[in-house]
């Protein structure tokens, strides 16, 4: 019986931990890149949810185009013209909004940590190792979102980038524990 690719992936202990190994060493660096540059790192994150804007705009418009009898296209069309015109404003005046992303990343820090609180219980319901550290990653989440909300608007700029830093390295951390507990768990 041979098994698929997928089977030998979602079979393999040491390859799984070997993913989290790479994507954990993956995140601390970019982290601590964050951290050495936060103002470069708030300033990029901050063109680059602009563009996001930008091209979910885009794309909503086309899709309220080719979709016209099928949505509504009024909705569909300010929805998309409201994407593009503040994805405009946030990529081509980065500060204006790194202080608007204060906000958002707090709020993506709250789900952030409400999402590794569950994966560590489901792990803890699977009697698997180093469930612990998701839960202080997420704990960590919610302090750095508090922080942050508590911040001036000038300090944004650099906040953004010194708390995506902090939480990459943070969240890297969490995932080489929870990689060597997958690899000790298959011993």
């Amino acid at each position: 019986m041979n098994a698929t690719p997928i089977q030998l992936l979602q079979g393999s202990a040491k390859t799984a931990s070997t993913f989290l190994f790479v994507e954990g060493a993956l995140l601390m660096l970019f982290g601590l890149a964050a951290l050495c540059f936060p103002a470069f790192a708030g300033i990029a994150t901050a063109v680059l949810f602009g563009w996001i804007l930008i091209v979910s705009g885009i794309a909503g418009l086309i899709g309220a185009f080719s979709a016209r009898p099928h949505v509504q296209f009024w909705w569909s069309l300010v929805s998309s013209l409201i994407a593009i015109a503040a994805g405009l404003l946030v990529a081509f005046h980065p500060f204006v909004g790194a202080m608007a992303l204060v906000v958002v990343i707090a709020a993506w820090l709250v789900f952030d940590g409400v999402s590794s609180l569950m994966i560590a219980l489901e792990l803890r319901r699977k009697q698997r190792r180093a469930w612990g550290w998701l839960i202080a990653s997420a704990l960590f989440d919610w302090v750095l979102a508090a922080a942050l909300l508590f911040l001036s608007p000038i300090a944004g700029l650099f906040a953004v980038g010194m708390i995506i830093g902090i939480d990459l390295v943070f969240g890297g951390v969490a995932l080489l524990m929870v990689g060597a507990g997958v690899r000790g768990s298959a011993t």
